[in-house]
């Protein structure tokens, strides 16, 4: 049996000791009987069987008495309560009902509460309705169960400390925090004066008095306990209590980054926001290495944390015991390196082993051995988001060294909780107290990296009180330009051209904000325009020539790709293309500098652009057909027009005939003939006949 569940069987046999050691004194066998008792039963007339119910029109009353003397108040605890409608149990503050009324209970109103005499006796009055028990539900009658025990007047002054301000503070924002006390008895009708209580205060070992104080030399994170010992001098009674101030830790944000450094604008990325919040220890858990240990081919790291903070002979049992082992560190080639924790009892366990895929731990700086990187945490955990890190797959990221080397598409394992090697059960029936030692091997002399530190924590109920806290990260949020951002990880895309930040912002359980920012370089998309050699929409069966005006560039580093459809054109790949057919054409326009690209658009559309020429008009005044006037000209510039009479004499000439009408001038009623000469898809063309003019 492990020591976890002996402590449980102990508790609970000894909870049954003392169940069947109790005298039980259900109210109909004792109807009117004062009972001198400090160790019972009370039971209604099922005897306290929480499956029976107890009769209808029962009127029964009973009184305890305390019989001890030194403890002459009684004190009654309510583990079963359930009366049907119209039952009530009524409870006096004395020896029968000519006393103060505490509790007249029906329904479950009693269930777990405790009763408090302020003196020697309370009486109890049971008064049941005529139910059928034959017909009536019984489920709802079925009695109480009560332990009945005494208590001094010390034993029920409560102390109790109102933290004022609240007990969970940010560290850099906390000022003075205040408290109040208060003491009272639990005995409701007793008789005592609130004046001679005096209150007396203990934090980090320094002293204060009075009711309600404040405190003001909490700076660092961490847990503070507030004593409190108020002493009522006219009883001679002293009650301690506490409470624990902690101020909050600052959490890591190792790990948030954006997807990308550098995007183009109007394109999507992704922002990855990690918190790491920081556990605070009042004992050392860790060990930092400053400066940071490098490890190479035949140098073994090595080092050990000491614990006395826990209980004697306090073991481990199973892997569960364990909250997480970390070691902080980069390095070239996880292959390489092996960690192993050694447990007290000289029981060494794997956690990694040499071997799996080559990959950079952390941010190492590649070219020069020896200057530091950047270290991630590696942990060991019972409740792992990663399989045994020899047997995980790589992933790839972008980072810059810290001596200003660029990598691009790095090999790396990503920092987080894997899976030991070796099952951290193999640790089972080693005491938590003693030297632990952590040990790092490296087994290849062409790789290195460096050992920032370590940690070792267990399950946080081995710890004793206020000694140890992780605050809880209860909100996440990114923004940018103070406008929130949907989800984590955020997609995001920029227009605007330039450095953009995004701030990713976490809120605590103590309150507190913390955030970091993410910094996004956003290139300009090309700037561009297609222009048509004629006007659109073109006449039937012309063609145009397109072609791709850039904007703030002499077009030098572009590349263009045409597409009609949504669909590429083989070989189009000029700043020109001749189309002769309408459709929506579109050039793909790529800055080969950047990288980034934009498409542009024309539609080209078609029209009937065929000539229609009337043979008579009426050049009379009236607005109606007063002008020779030829439909779809508009399409063919510069046409020239030559109108004869029928003696071939000219009446009329023009060089660009659309818009310049004739009205026909002094010419008189009859036949006239003319001739058009125009252009259309490179060719010259005429158009002649007569027009008749009639007044």
């Amino acid at each position: 049996m492990n020591q976890k569940a002996l402590l449980l069987f102990v508790v609970m046999t000894y909870a049954a000791c003392q169940l069947f050691s109790q005298d039980t004194y259900p109210i109909h066998l004792h109807h009117q009987d004062t009972i001198p008792t400090c160790h019972a039963w009370f039971v209604d007339s099922s005897g306290g069987d929480d499956q029976a119910h107890y009769g209808p029109g029962e009127d029964l009353w009973v009184t305890f008495e305390s019989d001890n003397a030194a403890k002459p108040f009684l004190v009654v605890e309510f583990s079963f309560f359930q009366l049907g409608e119209g039952d009530t149990l009524y409870v006096y503050d004395g020896g029968d009902n000519q006393e103060p009324l505490l509790w007249s209970a029906s329904g479950q109103q009693l269930l777990g509460q405790t009763i408090y005499s302020s003196g020697q006796y309370l009486h109890f009055h049971f008064v049941s309705s005529d139910f059928d028990p034959n017909e009536d539900d019984l489920s709802e009658r079925l009695g109480w169960k009560a332990d009945i025990g005494c208590a001094s007047l010390c034993d029920m002054l409560v102390v109790t400390i109102d933290p004022v301000d609240g007990l969970l503070h940010c560290p850099e924002t906390i000022g003075p925090v205040s408290f109040r006390g208060n003491a009272t008895y639990l005995a409701e009708h007793l008789d005592y004066d609130p004046d001679a209580f005096v209150f007396n205060w203990l934090i980090r070992d320094e002293t204060l008095t009075g009711q309600q104080i404040s405190y003001d030399d909490f700076s660092e994170p961490g847990a503070f306990p507030v004593y409190l010992t108020v002493e009522d001098t006219a009883n001679d009674c002293e009650q301690t209590t506490y409470v624990v101030v902690m101020l909050g830790t600052t959490p890591l944000f190792t790990g948030t980054a954006s997807s990308v450094d550098t995007a183009c604008a109007r394109e999507t990325f992704s922002l990855f926001g990690i918190v790491h919040p920081t556990t605070w220890t009042g004992f050392p858990v860790s060990v930092d290495e400053d400066p940071p240990v490098h490890i190479s081919s035949g140098i073994l790291y090595e080092s050990s944390l000491d614990f006395d903070v826990f209980g004697d002979g306090v073991e481990i049992l199973s892997q569960s015991d364990f909250d997480r082992i970390c070691v902080f560190v980069e390095h070239v080639d996880q292959s390489h390196l092996r960690f192993e924790l050694e447990a007290p009892d000289g029981n060494v366990l794997t956690l990694k082993n040499f071997g799996g895929a080559t990959a950079n731990l952390g941010e190492p700086v590649v070219w020069n051995d020896h200057i530091p990187g950047r270290a991630y945490a590696y942990c060991f955990s019972p409740e792992p988001q990663y399989g045994k890190m020899s047997e995980t797959t790589p992933q790839f990221h972008d980072y810059t060294d810290t001596a200003g080397n660029y990598y691009f598409n790095a090999l790396y394992l990503p920092e987080g909780n894997y899976t030991p090697f070796e099952s951290l059960n193999q640790l089972a029936g080693s005491t938590l107290n003693g030297t632990w030692t952590m040990r790092v091997e490296d087994q290849a002399a062409e790789t290195s990296g460096h050992i920032f530190g370590w940690s070792l924590l267990f399950d946080g109920i081995f710890y004793p009180d206020s000694l140890i806290f992780t605050p809880e990260i209860v909100q996440e949020q990114w923004y940018k330009n103070g406008s929130p951002i949907t989800g984590n990880p955020a997609s995001a895309f920029i227009e605007e051209p330039g450095l953009h930040t995004f701030r990713f912002e976490v809120l605590d359980n103590f309150g507190c904000l913390y955030d970091t920012t993410v910094t996004v370089t956003i290139q300009p998309l090309p700037r561009a325009e297609i222009v048509s050699e004629i006007e659109i929409p073109i006449c039937e069966g012309d063609s145009t020539l397109l072609t791709v005006i850039p904007i703030d560039s002499d077009g030098w580093e572009l590349i263009y790709q045409w597409q009609v459809g949504g669909q590429d054109i083989p070989g189009s790949i000029y700043d020109t293309l001749m189309v002769k057919q309408p459709g929506l054409y579109s050039v793909q326009v790529t800055d080969t500098i950047t990288g980034c690209f934009d498409f542009f658009d024309k539609d080209v559309t078609e029209q009937n652009c065929d000539l229609t020429i009337p043979n008579v008009f009426t050049p009379n005044g009236d607005g109606v057909n007063d002008l020779f006037e030829i439909r779809n000209l508009e399409h063919y510039p510069n046409a020239q027009m030559i109108i004869y009479n029928r003696h071939g004499r000219r009446v009329f000439e023009h060089s660009d005939y659309y818009n310049n009408w004739w009205d026909g001038g002094n010419a008189p009623d009859g036949v006239y003939y003319y001739v058009l000469r125009y252009e259309r898809m490179g060719k010259v063309r005429y158009a002649q006949g007569s027009v008749s003019i009639i007044r």
